[in-house]
């Protein structure tokens, strides 16, 4: 999309039509239109075209019905003024050729309707068929020759034409009547913008400037010349200031949001492009950008939506073709769907399609974003696949962790009394971060904390066990008098005997050699 420099009339369309001298009605008083009046009647038809076009309670305009009613009095001979109330509505609905016919048709039934003819002049522009325009214009100027509106609108219509010697001339016959007359010198200044002598541009912006000096054209202008010598900021303001004077200002909204898309801040380009499409709904660059725009702002449904309806209306919109591709591979994810596009781009050109077309690099980009998508899907469902086989078996280990903790966890509670309180503090720390990774699903540290128990933990408290729980002898004062251990026979002092005939030396002095107590403990399995 290219920067806009030429100045679009924007018609207060729908006040116009309203205070045309045709029944405005109401839903009510149009309700009492006859079938038969609907049939026949162009005027009962306007009426009730005019009365669709009041909001519901909800704001909402019934444009098609408005349409049908205008189309069909346009039918049965109401006009201009039916066609071009017909051509309005259509531009409502995004039906722009559908619009330039009907607006073509008004100029044609009354040649001295002006709005008309501007308003398929702007049409014809938007499309980029602004030479349409010509023939008509020559009509209108040959019945009204001193008419210097008509005169500068034709001069404009030729500088988006392309035809700029012919606009000077009509420039030239301007300036003859009225030298001082500002949209000359403004309609110059677009035309050495758009042929690229900047410096002319400058010139007559400045003459414009000396005999109008508050004009959104002209400042909208400047902001060219200053985005032309790479003076963003500058440039910004100048379209701002244009805006500040003509909030719908077609040229300065569309430049100032194409900079802002370019930016990045697309919330701003909305608004431009809105607030232009407000002025001139047939404009084609509008809509495009705001698809884009909608893209940015993340409503990428609305710009598919806005794409298919541009594709619908205009099947050779080459870049519609190309963005929609773009919306679909590089924001959606949607291959398939973007070559869709590229192929009914394809389609629509048939034979006429070069084998040096820009489509068949943009398919073989496509098709090689698709390819390395599903590869990276692939990947990524493999890559998913072994996650979570590892955390199966992380899981797996997590179980048979509890499992070792439950164990150690009743041994430490079975021998309580005997632990040193130190090996039971440290191993019950252990233990409850064991619970915490278990109850959690902590997969990352069932491993190390697994074979910490079973390394060091585990073997702490079997040794500490057997050093501390063994099951010995009872103590002294704990045995019965005469009572025997592990049915050896009890040592009888006064007799001097011992256990199976054995006699005990009792010399005075000596002991019986014997084992004490602690010697003769046995080991014994700890409780469990």
């Amino acid at each position: 999309m290219r920067i806009r420099t030429k100045m679009t009339f924007a018609l207060a369309i729908a006040g116009s039509m309203l205070l045309g001298g045709c029944p405005k009605g109401s839903p009510k008083s149009s309700a009492n239109v006859s079938e038969e009046a609907l049939a026949a009647d162009p005027g009962a038809n306007f009426q009730m075209g005019t009365a669709a076009l009041q909001p519901d309670r909800k704001g909402v305009v019934d444009y098609d019905s408005a349409y049908s009613y205008f189309a069909k009095a346009a039918q049965l001979g109401g006009g201009a003024k039916a066609h071009f109330n017909a051509g309005w509505v259509s531009e409502q609905l995004g039906k722009v050729a559908q619009a330039g016919e009907h607006y073509k048709a008004a100029f044609e039934a009354d040649n001295a309707y002006t709005p008309a003819l501007f308003s398929f002049t702007r049409v014809a522009k938007a499309q980029g068929n602004a030479a349409a325009a010509i023939p008509l214009f020559e009509a209108a100027l040959a019945a009204s020759p001193e008419n210097e509106e008509l005169r500068t609108e034709f001069m404009d219509a030729l500088v988006a034409a392309g035809q700029y010697d012919l606009a000077i001339e009509q420039g030239r016959a301007v300036l003859l009547k009225n030298p001082k007359n500002p949209d000359v010198y403004r309609i110059l200044s677009s035309l050495y913008l758009e042929s690229g002598d900047t410096a002319m541009a400058d010139m007559m912006g400045q003459l414009a400037l000396e005999r109008q000096d508050a004009d959104a054209n002209l400042l909208n202008n400047q902001g060219v010349l200053l985005l032309k010598e790479d003076d963003t900021s500058a440039a910004i303001e100048k379209f701002n200031e244009a805006r500040k004077l003509d909030p719908q200002h077609f040229e300065a909204n569309m430049n100032l949001g194409l900079i802002a898309l370019n930016s990045g801040d697309y919330g701003l380009a909305l608004e431009c492009v809105d607030a232009a499409i407000a002025t001139n709904p047939s404009s084609t660059d509008a809509q495009l950008a705001r698809a884009v725009a909608l893209r940015g702002t993340g409503e990428t449904t609305e710009a598919a939506k806005l794409y298919d309806r541009l594709l619908k209306e205009y099947p050779d919109l080459d870049e519609a073709y190309f963005n929609a591709a773009t919306l679909y591979e590089k924001y959606l994810k949607d291959f398939t769907k973007a070559l869709k596009y590229l192929e009914s781009y394809k389609s629509a050109r048939g034979e006429a399609l070069s084998p040096s077309d820009p489509v068949h690099g943009r398919i073989e980009a496509v098709a090689q974003a698709k390819a390395e998508e599903e590869e990276r899907k692939r990947i990524e469902a493999e890559r998913k696949r072994q996650e979570e086989e590892r955390r199966q078996r992380a899981l797996a280990v997590l179980k048979e962790l509890g499992t070792t903790a439950d164990n150690m966890t009743a041994k430490l509670q079975a021998n309580a009394q005997c632990l040193p309180e130190e090996v039971s503090m440290e191993i019950s720390m252990l233990l409850e971060s064991v619970y915490e990774s278990v109850n959690n699903e902590e997969t990352d540290m069932a491993a190390d904390l697994q074979q910490m128990l079973n390394d060091y933990y585990g073997p702490m408290l079997e040794q500490a066990l057997a050093d501390n729980c063994g099951a010995g002898a009872p103590a002294e004062d704990e045995m019965a008098e005469g009572e025997a251990v592990e049915g050896e026979t009890a040592e009888t002092a006064e007799t001097g005997e011992t256990a199976e005939g054995e006699t005990a030396e009792t010399a005075e002095g000596e002991a019986p050699e014997a084992e004490t107590t602690d010697e003769q403990t046995a080991e014994a399995t700890p409780a469990e």
